[in-house]
């Protein structure tokens, strides 16, 4: 009891019971897509997969295994691969720590803005937000949100101590660990900046604003290095650059401006189900009008913070949209800016609807709403967890490869299919384990003669193909009589052995 009565002992014994609800809450979002659910990584994640278990036995992103993203991901990737070799779990436990992480740190930014009510609610809020937005799991933009997140935390806390210091080196540590994850997720970092330039040159606190940016800097130069240097020693530097920006910029590019407006619209859609974008913008608008016309409404200590806020969710706007590819899952990188305006909208609410009532009172219309989110969102829970739990892959054309080759046989998966050769752990090949580069035009014909070359001298045991294509250059963007000739040589060597079902399978013969 006089334990209990301690303020720091209860305070602590609290803060570990909202760690552990919410750690609850990002399991129940987590399940539908934890390996026993998903038992076939999508797309996306079956070229991280593939390149984490090819990072564990010492191949190098970019310069062994192509793929445009930043190289964070696929050691996230490797690392939870390592915990639980033979299955994705390690992986699902790095997504449940990516998450919780995310979550713990908004809930602590929510309550310090806010109350511990409106903190609880909207954390419940954006992480079954984030439910709808998951598409199986293990993505970029699901592994951004702690460091998103982490950018708000110590930026808040910069502000509160009016000295930057160790939390602005911070910053730029976060800064940079969050760009190579995602480029175009560093939206906070932009506003954070942008704010500190407008704040200190109408202070005209010029030698401060030198101080805060070294300082920033420093901290994303000691993460850059590091990374750069890394892929320099490993002399694969310049096929990072060529996969992970050059690459990134053709492919932006490659859309126009209604694509771009598309996207959002169809994005925003999906951060409507539970509610979120609609509170979020309200509140975005509140916080603008507040600040502009009645800033002694918010607390002093709270402004620097919502300016950056509300600076940054336009740029998220911007950056999100900015492939023009409706790809439901780049829209988590709003998560963090939504959660802080929809946090703004219930506290005004709350603010003036239990200003003089008792705190237990609160808490019952706290747990009201949440009881009220969890029956509206309930149905969609159990469909899309329901979509999620159908079997993922061709089977049959899994068992067949295990049964035709053994496990350093090569497999080439012609197309976008690199699920199967990981599924299955049979090496591609070919560094282009995918081949959407040849098509889209970005690859020169050097890259597309080592692309056939590695076929003709790897000589892989099976090439399966989707649909009714067959072995061909017809539709590579870069065509001459050296690819023709080199395509031909593969048609040659390789005839069709069996359909299954939609897939075409290729042999050699002599094999």
């Amino acid at each position: 009891m006089i334990l209990w009565n301690d303020p720091k002992i209860s305070r602590w014994f609290f803060s570990g019971l909202v760690l552990l609800l919410l750690l609850l809450i990002v399991l129940v979002v987590l399940l539908p897509v934890s390996p026993a659910s998903v038992a076939f990584p999508s797309r996306d994640s079956g070229v991280f997969l593939y390149t984490g278990w090819r990072v564990l036995h010492g191949e190098i992103p970019y310069l062994q295994i192509w793929d445009h993203k930043p190289p964070l991901i696929y050691y996230l990737d490797a690392i939870g691969l390592a915990m639980t070799p033979g299955s994705t779990w390690g992986v699902w436990l790095v997504e449940i720590v990516s998450l919780w992480l995310a979550a713990a740190l908004g809930y602590k930014v929510l309550n310090k803005l806010y109350s511990l009510y409106v903190a609880v609610f909207i954390s419940f809020l954006w992480l079954f937000s984030c439910f709808y937005l998951l598409a199986g799991g293990n993505l970029t933009t699901e592994y951004a949100l702690p460091f998103q997140f982490a950018l708000l935390f110590f930026f808040q806390k910069a502000e509160n101590s009016r000295d930057y210091g160790w939390r602005g080196f911070v910053i730029g540590v976060v800064t940079a660990l969050l760009f190579f994850i995602r480029q175009n997720e560093i939206a906070i970092a932009i506003a954070i900046g942008l704010f500190l330039l407008i704040k200190r040159i109408s202070q005209r606190e010029i030698k401060k604003l030198l101080t805060d940016s070294i300082t920033i800097l420093a901290g994303g130069l000691v993460v850059t290095s590091i990374i750069v240097g890394y892929f320099a020693l490993k002399n694969a530097l310049p096929a990072f650059w060529d996969a992970a920006f050059l690459y990134n910029f053709f492919y932006s590019d490659a859309r126009g401006t209604m694509d771009r407006v598309n996207a959002l619209i169809q994005g925003m859609n999906q951060l409507e189900n539970a509610g979120l974008a609609q509170i979020a913008l309200l509140g975005w608008g509140s916080a603008l009008a507040l600040l502009c016309f009645k800033t002694d409404r918010i607390a002093a200590d709270h402004r620097s913070f919502l300016w950056v806020a509300i600076i940054a969710l336009p740029l998220e706007f911007l950056m999100v949209s900015i492939g023009g590819r409706p790809r439901i899952p780049y829209f988590m990188a709003l998560l963090p800016v939504f959660t802080v305006f929809a946090g703004f909208t219930i506290w005004v609410l709350m603010d003036s609807l239990l200003r003089d009532i008792p705190k237990f009172a609160g808490a019952a219309l706290i747990l009201m709403m949440v009881g009220t989110l969890g029956w509206v969102i309930a149905a969609d829970y159990v469909e899309i967890s329901d979509s999620l739990r159908q079997p993922g892959g061709d089977q049959a054309v899994i068992a067949y490869i295990q049964d035709k080759t053994n496990t350093d046989d090569y497999v080439l998966m012609w197309g976008a299919e690199t699920s199967y050769n990981f599924a299955t752990r049979r090496l591609s090949p070919t560094r282009f384990v995918y081949q959407t580069a040849f098509y889209t035009g970005y690859e020169q014909k050097n890259t597309l003669v080592q692309f056939l070359n590695d076929i003709l001298s790897k000589r892989p045991k099976l090439i399966i193909l989707t649909g009714e294509d067959k072995l061909s250059d017809f539709r590579f963007v870069h065509r001459d009589n050296q690819v023709g000739a080199l395509m031909d040589e593969v048609k040659n060597r390789y005839s069709s052995v069996i359909k299954i079902n939609n897939w075409q399978v290729f042999s050699d013969p002599s094999q």
